[in-house]
């Protein structure tokens, strides 16, 4: 199901409601002790009890479109493989020869017709079968049925590959019931069109600090008119908040300046897209930013207490043809991470001077609620 356009006129509704009294939606303020960004064995933990759990989004769906494309990525310190197979389906895999251990392939896309050991030349087909070993029957005691490539849940979905970073057990299905994961707000995105969208740009880079301190500042409008004067502030109203979840997951809602001039006309033509920003955040560790016309997603992935990594990808209905359409989507890109860096710069910032004693806990104000809830929920995951 998409989001209804009674849901859209619900949305806009509460909107001008709360612009006329210059407010914002609010929930309990909280604390934060700094030893949630600090403290190895609970960095440990989170990478056990929630990422080891949990799907993640982790490369466009696009980039896996034909037979034998690959993608090799680390995870959590998991290394995954990605591969498209001949009937089409997407197979999920430990990036591990199942001989001795060494990775089928490096970090990033590829294409091959097999999958072939660098070390011993063990050759896997793309569905992750044993299919050839040279001085085979030297291994009489490792059938090649015994020998396939270690599985992991998988499953495509809003034009994105999810997966869950763990090796599935012996009998368990490899299957991922994403759609029940992502549950109403995939179903908004998934009614726009994305599981046909495509990627026109893409970006991974480490960030020098602790995972979940991006989600804290885009979780958040306090700091629009501070963080991004000189950026996207003037298209929004200052620190205001709407925000629904369903289980861990968000859906926020920025109004755009823009939405006053829907005062003006029927209802039956007010729409979302042209007059906000959404952000959906699906636990623990998935952003996407719905523009309109196209999304801005990326994940964040736990490398130590103090750093981590982003993959990020610019989604589009259709790749540019044209020079005029290609600079359009240009723009856009460079006006998200116009505003996305100047986040995470200062996410490095804050991090940098955690360790300093300087103080016990960070504090979340009433309307930073969102930032306080996503805290909660990684402390029940945890305890799950």
């Amino acid at each position: 199901m998409r989001m209804q356009h009674e849901e859209q006129i619900a949305l806009i509704r509460r909107a001008l409601a709360l612009i006329e009294t210059g407010g914002s939606e609010r929930g309990e303020p909280a604390v934060s002790p700094v030893s949630r960004y600090l403290d190895p064995a609970r960095h440990e933990r989170e990478v056990e009890r929630i990422f080891r759990r949990h799907p993640l989004a982790l490369c466009p769906s696009a980039s896996l479109a034909n037979p034998g494309d690959s993608f090799a990525i680390d995870v959590a310190g998991l290394p995954l493989l990605f591969v498209r197979g001949q009937d089409g389906q997407l197979n999920g895999f430990v990036n591990a020869c199942r001989h001795r251990g060494a990775r089928l392939k490096p970090p990033g896309a590829s294409n091959q017709r097999a999958l072939v050991c660098p070390y011993h030349s063990w050759t896997y087909a793309l569905d992750g079968t044993l299919r050839g070993r040279p001085s085979a029957q030297d291994f009489p005691h490792a059938p090649a049925s015994s020998c396939k490539l270690a599985r992991v849940p998988v499953a495509e979905a809003l034009g994105l590959v999810w997966a869950v970073p763990r090796a599935v057990a012996e009998g368990e299905s490899a299957a991922l019931d994403i759609d029940g994961w992502l549950g109403r707000f995939g179903g908004d995105l998934r009614g726009w069109g994305y599981d046909g969208w495509v990627p026109v740009h893409q970006r991974a880079f480490d960030n020098a600090a602790n995972w979940k301190i991006p989600f804290e500042a885009n979780l958040e409008t306090y700091h629009f008119q501070y963080a991004h004067r000189d950026s996207i502030a003037p298209l929004f109203y200052d620190n205001l908040l709407m925000a629904d979840h369903d289980r861990r997951h968000h859906r926020l809602f920025l109004p755009k300046r823009s939405i006053e001039s829907l005062r003006g006309m029927p209802v039956h033509d007010w729409r979302v897209g042209p007059h906000s920003n959404i952000i959906y955040f699906f636990f623990p560790a998935t952003f996407v930013l719905h523009e309109g016309d196209h999304a801005n997603a990326f994940t964040v992935l736990p490398e130590s207490p103090g750093r981590s990594r982003v993959i990020a990808s610019t989604l589009i209905p259709e790749l540019p043809t044209t020079e005029k359409s290609a600079n359009y989507w240009r723009k856009n890109v460079e006006s998200f991470w116009g505003a996305l860096d100047e986040d995470f710069a200062l996410g490095v910032s804050a991090q940098s001077t955690l360790a300093s004693g300087a103080q016990q806990s960070l504090y979340f104000g009433a309307t930073e609620w969102c930032s306080a809830k996503f805290h909660a929920d990684v402390e029940a995951a945890l305890g799950d």
